[in-house]
């Protein structure tokens, strides 16, 4: 298997490329679109993250062979250990803009947590478990660092990365050529995909979970109420 991890920006876009190739690429979104894979994430931060211990990535990565993004990309020395015969890349952005994405990122989870009591209502479990999973890659990432001190907590840690000489850096900009190259497939005709931000995903999610709720809670009884009304005048 290859498994790819980065820790900035474009990892939504660089899923969705792995999968035009041909893998089955395990993101920050599938863990609340794949059954069960909240609860496991959301028993490991609060039972055994501070053992130590990485995740159970064997149970968790079963079926893919491709990963970006949060909250894999903190244990990526776990994961070559449990692959070392890994393709690992590392897309670099600009310093500000990755800066900016994740202030966007954070933003967007304040608002949720102001908004909390409303979401709570609807769908209160996969709300709090995403909480949880978010204090915690922000905590283990990030801590209280301010953005001087994010900056060059960035620029430290891809440059060592960058030395590792099994490691492919790849910017933005060289898309398909040198991700292709690495993997030694052929480059599609299609253009290299440019989706939306980690904060554009976690909206489009939160906006899902409303969709289904109020098909859950309004739509679907009121269907109900109407079929019963009528089946009872006609």
């Amino acid at each position: 298997k290859q498994w790819y991890q980065r820790r900035v920006r474009g990892t939504y876009s660089l899923k969705n490329a792995l999968q035009k190739l041909g893998y089955k690429c395990y993101h920050f979104e599938d863990i609340f679109t794949t059954p069960s894979h909240a609860e496991i994430w959301t028993d490991y931060i609060t039972n055994k993250a501070d053992s130590g211990k990485p995740p159970p990535f064997q149970d968790l990565l079963a079926g893919y062979d491709a990963v970006v993004d949060f909250p894999c990309a903190l244990f990526h020395r776990e994961l070559r250990e449990l692959c070392p015969d890994a393709a690992v890349l590392l897309t670099q952005r600009d310093t500000n803009l990755w800066v900016r994405s994740m202030t966007d990122l954070l933003a967007t989870g304040d608002k949720l947590r102001k908004y909390r009591w409303l979401l709570k209502y609807f769908h209160s479990q996969q709300l709090d478990q995403f909480i949880i999973i978010s204090d915690f890659i922000h905590k283990k990432a990030f801590g209280k660092m301010t953005r001087k001190e994010l900056v060059s907590s960035y620029n430290t840690h891809n440059a060592s990365l960058a030395a590792d000489p099994h490691v492919t850096v790849m910017e933005p900009k060289e898309g398909w050529t040198k991700l292709c190259a690495m993997l030694g497939l052929e480059v599609p005709r299609s253009p290299y995909p440019h989706l939306n931000t980690k904060a554009g995903v976690l909206r489009r999610h939160v906006v899902k979970i409303l969709v289904k709720s109020v098909l859950l809670w309004f739509v679907l009884p009121m269907f109900g109420v109407f079929a019963a009304f009528y089946t009872i005048c006609v």
